[in-house]
């Protein structure tokens, strides 16, 4: 089962016939050839970092900000690749090998004489087979929602001799896929069998629940013989749809009648558990991919706040990490009040070599995604010199996509909101409210539109930076008109912070999201001016009195001795930052308040009920005083006041779908969206949202594939 080292994909060594005896003529040796099936999943270019990083699209949750004002060939994160790309090129390729390691394994297995279920083993192997096939499909699924229609070999090249299978429409495959793995599962062992590293008979139903319900949704398609055109968003025929969301919500719901898995835990301790190397059997994860300790995978590394090194090395045990994934800083405001999510997820400081917290900077469009971090490791697994492969398993399916999936099945199949829905969709919402002191909103589901729209916005809070995103949107043809608000939303943010107003804009933002961004929001009430504290915009303010906007906004932030209680800061070492208005409308505290520590430590004494009372305040580290007063720190700052227009980072972070003129005050403040590769002048408080271009998400077919099967393969799509 070796492969090549060459770049052809599907180019492999045939193993001899005496290997392939004696491998498949073993249990034991079966389950050895299996790990390497296994071992597709933590390739770089799969998901030790690939599609848990560089893939991850740009939207309105997860978001790593881009300042190049020039089309660009391999940054598919901002909708702009062509086909020469290398990330499009490398994850194609490995994508492939991995394939063609699990049907060798599926063919030889197929064909052994102790594949049968009168052998002693036979629950053993009919798992590893089904095993190996549900890996393939992951793979497969991977593909269809990057690059469409592919090729889909399903027995080994040694056997068919063809390098080069023809594409196959992404329905078919789909199909192919759901109806392979309904087999399989039949005889698999369930989750309490095995552990949530191996994929159990449930992982399984859920793995054809996910396949299943993406396929049931749009794609973006092409016209037969129309290379041009990016193409349209479309989805499969009428009783096709039907027969994918039938069985998504068939295997969702086989799942949950399972009873083998539930959401116990809380939000945060789902990933503390991942990253200290924990298994929560019967719990949230279903099936995680198990990576190994210096060895593979990215988790923790990618994700978290960034700890900064010196020459490769840091001041304490962790070692460096990038904190590269991350999320928008608006998508904070999105969360309600309560939801613990939102604190589990966004996170405001880095650190320098030496362990001292650094409030992130206030034009970052971006802030940390916290939900994973080496950081919060307590095992001593790790030392300063370690940089990337944690170790740290990835959840590739929770019970929480599990239910979600259920509701969305059950709504578009029914075109009716029923009350099993409605207890998935809020058994996930109660969970995230678990600890926070507050009582999960009931979930509405007041129309089917409307129960539709609370299960997509419950899954960009669960689901944030776990490469869920894009692909909620893109099933729903929702992308475009996503993608085009997010550009507004930080446009209309920038313009307002530097001064400027555009007011159609800011009241489109603010009636779409339904938050109140710019104007006053209304006036203040008795409870909200008992409740404030000195630097709160409703200290001392009387009743009626306007609002200031919320996002004329100051942050106070202090350094804090670690509280080791893991209720915002996970890691139990390294002093911490508390930000104790994170969304508050603030004015500028009073100067004789004094230093940060002081403010905080007035806080304490005179209005309890505002901070935590067991936190210590400290000096900012390893200074003799802090320097900063707490009213120093000004988040949003993305307007570029000597170019007159919004920062870089605002204008062409979407640049393949929507970005200004390349240079100058006139060209920045000219806005285009990109129809069929033309640049086309929009006026951003003008929207209409049907006839928005499509976003060209998928990749291209890489250029040395196409020529290496001789034009047998076609780029569509513009490409």
């Amino acid at each position: 089962m070796s492969l090549t080292a060459c770049n052809d994909y599907l180019d492999v060594d045939a193993p001899s016939k005496h290997d392939i005896e004696k491998i498949y003529g073993s249990t034991k040796e079966t389950g050895t050839a299996l790990n390497g099936v296994y071992r597709g999943l933590l390739e770089g270019n799969t998901f030790g970092q690939a599609f848990t990083y560089s893939l991850i699209l740009n939207s309105d949750v997860d978001f790593n900000s881009n300042s190049s004002s020039t089309r660009q060939t391999n940054t598919p994160k901002r909708y702009d690749v062509d086909a020469s790309s290398s990330t499009a090129n490398s994850v194609w390729n490995t994508t492939y090998n991995a394939i063609e390691s699990a049907n060798n394994f599926i063919y030889n297995l197929g064909k052994s004489p102790i594949y049968t279920k009168s052998s002693d083993d036979w629950r053993t192997l009919a798992q590893y087979m089904g095993e190996a096939k549900a890996i393939r499909a992951m793979l497969y699924n991977e593909l269809l929602c990057y690059w469409g229609d592919v090729p889909f070999p399903t027995e080994p090249t040694s056997v068919t001799g063809n390098y080069y299978p023809v594409i196959t429409p992404r329905d078919t495959i789909a199909k192919r896929l759901i109806l392979d793995l309904e087999d399989a599962a039949k005889d698999m062992q369930s989750s309490d069998e095995t552990t949530i590293e191996r994929i159990s008979q449930e992982a399984c139903y859920g793995i054809i629940a996910r396949i299943a319900l993406q396929a049931a949704g749009y794609s973006l398609r092409h016209a037969e013989d129309d290379a041009s055109s990016y193409g349209y968003m479309g989805k499969p025929a009428a009783e096709t749809e039907t027969w994918f969301l039938t069985k998504a919500r068939e295997y969702a719901g086989k799942v949950i009648q399972s009873n083998k898995h539930d959401l116990v835990k809380s939000y945060q301790d789902v990933f503390l558990a991942e990253c200290n190397f924990e298994l929560l059997r019967g719990d949230d994860p279903i099936f995680e991919i198990p990576f190994a300790q210096e060895s593979s995978g990215s988790i923790g590394y990618r994700q978290g706040p960034k700890f900064a090194s010196n020459g490769g090395v840091t001041n304490y045990e962790w070692g460096e990490t990038g904190g590269n994934q991350q999320v928008s800083v608006l998508h904070r405001f999105s969360y309600k009040p309560g939801d613990t999510r939102k604190d589990a997820t966004i996170g405001w400081w880095e650190y320098t070599y030496d362990g001292t917290p650094k409030i992130i900077g206030a034009s970052n469009l971006s802030m940390y995604n916290n939900k994973w971090s080496k950081l919060w490791n307590k095992t001593k697994a790790f030392n300063n010199t370690t940089a990337s492969n944690t170790g740290i398993n990835y959840p590739y399916l929770r019970y929480a996509d599990v239910l979600l999936m259920w509701a969305e099945a059950d709504v578009k199949l029914t075109n009716n909101v029923s009350d099993e829905a409605k207890e998935c969709v809020q058994k996930v919402r109660n969970r995230a409210y678990i600890g926070s002191g507050k009582a999960a909103p009931a979930v509405a589901g007041a129309s089917p539109e409307a129960f539709l729209k609370e299960i997509l916005d419950e899954r960009k809070w669960e689901f944030a930076g776990e490469n869920s995103r894009w692909k909620d949107l893109v099933r729903n043809n929702k992308l475009s008109e996503v993608l085009y608000y997010t550009f507004m939303r930080n446009h209309a943010v920038a313009l307002n912070m530097g001064g400027v107003s555009e007011g159609a804009e800011e009241d489109l933002v603010q009636a779409y999201d339904g938050v109140d961004y710019f104007s006053s929001n209304g006036t203040y009430t008795q409870e909200e001016i008992d409740a404030a504290i000195p630097g709160d915009d409703a200290y001392n303010k009387a009743v009626g009195q306007p609002k200031s906007p919320l996002l004329t906004q100051t942050i106070y932030y202090c350094y804090i001795d670690n509280p080791k209680d893991n209720k915002f800061f996970a890691n139990s070492e390294l002093p911490t930052i508390y930000v104790y208005n994170p969304e508050a409308y603030v004015a500028q505290p009073k100067a004789e308040i004094g230093s940060p520590e002081k403010f905080f430590k007035f806080l304490k004494n005179n209005f309890p009920n505002a901070v935590e009372s067991t936190y210590k305040p400290i000096p900012e580290p390893n200074n003799a005083s802090s320097t900063k007063n707490p009213w120093e720190y000004r988040t949003l700052e993305w307007y570029d006041s000597d170019a007159s227009c919004p920062k870089d980072g605002v204008l062409y972070s979407l640049y393949g779908f929507i970005h200004a003129g390349e240079s100058g005050e006139t060209a920045k403040n000219t806005i285009y969206v990109v129809r069929d590769g033309v640049e086309e002048r929009v006026d951003l408080a003008s929207v209409n949202v049907a006839d928005l271009p499509v976003v060209r998400y998928l990749l291209p077919i890489p250029r040395e594939a196409i020529t290496r099967s001789s034009g047998a393969y076609r780029n569509y799509y513009g490409y």
